[in-house]
């Protein structure tokens, strides 16, 4: 079992963690029922309906399709792919809580993406500080005040300076951090025979933070004048343990209050752009990094967002980056509107020639992801003669046939219907086309093995999981046998104080079910340590995020089933009595039967076995044929 003793640190910690807050950082909830609980798309499966609760109350989460489920620890060990050490010392940090001597680990297993963060917020005031008040960050600080950043911007922000010297940070980073570390986080690189520089050199620094605030790396522009022969005008943190460019929104912990205020995000194609879309007053803006958009952008801006407005430059460059994004995001459950801006400018220039109120304007009138491709595509061909109609026709159909997910819904009847009346065809012509080029496209006509558990995986990983098949199958298919068991549980965490009784008649033995037998064991093992086992320390016991899953979901068919007021019940009807009555008498009755159904089943069957010896009446077979008539007078009594 891979739970440890109950910690007082590790509950204030869970304790400290608002989980609503904590996933909404991640997922955009809407309050339900008072605000009792919070309903989002799930962040673990593709969902196009809000199947995913929060729990204020349990400090817990649910999906009802995929079946991920959990408190704080399992969530942030699952989303950002984290062991339990390390989610414990990513929450105990965000809850601003000093990790005890006794939970810190030694250098030798310190984990990584902690010292990361440590060691990229360093470098973020190391490059802020030089920017602001150095000598040499001063022809920064002239390039940022020429193109129009407001200095609580470059504050906000933390924008920053690299000075034009190859070994800077590597020098103030000399007994803080050593070179490994500025190494795995991308801050420093390796030369040819020269051992490690400084990565960025001369350029304005753009920090880049994720969905948790965490600074995990650097965009850094040139500086116009700069001494480098052919450097790059943009240049990024190479890929490390946090920063994965095409999966990141640059100045989205800025924007979520208002993207989750408005329902809209817009998108931007760089973090200038960004930034000056900001500083206009327009908070709900973020920026992919120099990336074309990806389908790990479109999962999470959907999650945040009903609408995303794609503002493009309306430069040719900027249609063809507006033409790919369609792909990705016909499919989505999501309203998706396209922006390209007039006259050739970018956002930056546009807000300084228009101002904010033309820009919103803009924004207010974009097309949708239909009508745009099929304004592009008349302004490229025309619809004059019937060869033009057909290119059109062909351009929009394409756009349904590359996108399996769209066929036979609203979204495909709706850009079906704007087509005829358009390119003065009929309507049964388009969809006849339609059928023609999807008859044209092959499909895959396999689908990807199910990945089987390798023998060179070491016997902990084989056996966390064989424990989520076990989990899955028994909230997928329960028997009689797992309902009984489930049930038992179920009214542990509901009534804790129950678990003498509970104890004094069932042990674990009794339980069949390999994960359900874990739990109960994890039930007893707290009680003989004086802690009732409550659904919050039952919770924060485990390590195992599937393990908190199954908890969770134990808990949520309790409530569903509101097995607290059936209790109540019959408590009130005990009163002045010592022996349990009701349903807990029920569950452990059943219990106790199947225990002497099955004890029968094996004297039987040893009975069989051994036919010879029956006929002597040996002291053993005398006792097993007791015991077989003592069990059928208690079934003929349970019937009658």
């Amino acid at each position: 079992m891979d739970g440890t003793a109950p910690d007082d640190f590790k509950e204030l910690v869970r304790s400290r963690t608002d989980i609503v807050q904590l996933i909404g950082e991640t997922v955009t909830l809407q309050p339900q029922q008072g605000g009792r609980v919070y309903k989002g798309l799930c962040p673990f499966h593709e969902d196009h309906n809000p199947s995913f609760t929060v729990n204020p109350d349990r400090q817990s989460y649910k999906c009802w399709v995929c079946n991920e489920g959990g408190d704080c620890y399992s969530f942030v060990m699952k989303h950002d792919g984290l062991q339990f050490p390390d989610a414990l010392e990513l929450l105990a940090r965000r809850a601003h809580l000093e990790i005890p001597a006794k939970q810190r680990r030694g250098p030798a297993d310190s984990p990584e993406k902690p010292r990361l963060y440590e060691v990229l917020a360093w470098a973020q005031e190391e490059f802020h500080t030089c920017l602001l008040t150095s000598t040499i960050g001063e022809r920064a600080r002239h390039y940022l005040k020429d193109r129009g950043f407001a200095q609580t911007t470059i504050s906000r922000c933390k924008l920053g300076y690299a000075p034009d010297d190859r070994e800077w940070l590597l020098r103030r980073a000399k007994g803080t951090f050593d070179t490994d570390l500025l190494f795995k986080a991308r801050l420093v690189k390796e030369t040819d025979g020269r051992g490690f520089v400084d990565k960025f050199n001369d350029r304005v620094m753009f920090p880049i933070h994720d969905e948790r605030n965490h600074n995990v790396g650097f965009g850094g522009r040139i500086l116009p004048d700069h001494s480098w022969k052919d450097a790059p005008k943009y240049l990024n943190s190479d890929d490390s343990p946090v920063f994965h460019k095409s999966r990141l929104c640059y100045g989205l912990s800025w924007a979520r209050e208002a993207i989750k205020k408005t329902g809209t995000v817009l998108v931007t194609e760089g973090y200038t752009d960004c930034i000056k879309v900001h500083q206009a007053g327009l908070m709900n803006v973020v920026a992919t990094l120099g990336t074309a958009l990806t389908e790990s952008h479109v999962t999470l801006l959907k999650r945040l967002a009903r609408t995303v407005v794609l503002v493009y430059d309306g430069d040719i460059p900027g249609q063809q980056a507006s033409e790919r994004a369609l792909l990705k995001f016909l499919a989505q459950d999501v309203d998706l509107r396209i922006l390209t801006l007039p006259d050739d400018l970018d956002p930056d220039e546009f807000l300084a020639e228009r101002g904010a109120a033309a820009m919103e304007r803009e924004i207010q009138n974009a097309p949708d992801v239909g009508e745009y491709e099929l304004r592009l595509l008349i302004k490229r061909y025309g619809v004059e003669t019937l060869d033009a109609r057909q290119r059109v026709l062909d351009g929009m159909l394409e756009l349904l046939v590359v996108s399996p997910g769209v066929m036979g819904t609203d979204k495909e009847k709706l850009l079906i219907s704007r087509l005829p009346p358009r390119l003065r065809l009929p309507e049964e012509d388009v969809r006849k086309r339609l059928s023609e080029l999807r008859g044209q496209k092959k499909s895959p006509s396999s689908r990807p093995s199910e990945r089987r558990v390798s023998a060179t995986e070491s016997s902990g990983e084989v056996t966390r999981n064989v424990r989520k098949r076990l989990i899955l199958l028994l909230q997928q298919t329960q028997s009689k046998d797992d309902q009984l068991e489930s049930e038992l549980l179920q009214l542990l965490f509901t009534s804790p104080d129950m678990i003498d009784v509970v104890r004094r008649e069932i042990g674990t033995d009794d339980i069949n079910n390999d994960v359900l037998r874990d739990l109960l064991t994890v039930c007893y093992d707290l009680a003989d340590e004086g802690w009732p086992p409550t659904f919050d320390r039952v919770l924060s016991y485990w390590e195992c995020p599937d393990m908190k899953g199954l908890i969770v979901w134990l808990d949520e068919q309790a409530r569903d089933r509101d097995l607290a007021t059936r209790l109540a019940q019959d408590a009130a009807s005990q009163r002045g009595t010592d022996h349990p009555e009701g349903l807990i008498r029920q569950v452990l009755d059943k219990l106790k039967w199947r225990r002497t159904r099955e004890s029968h089943q094996a004297a039987q069957s040893s009975l069989i076995e051994r036919p010879q010896e029956t006929k002597k009446l040996t002291d053993e077979t005398r006792e097993l044929l007791l015991k077989a008539a003592q069990f059928h007078r208690q079934r003929s009594a349970k019937t009658t």
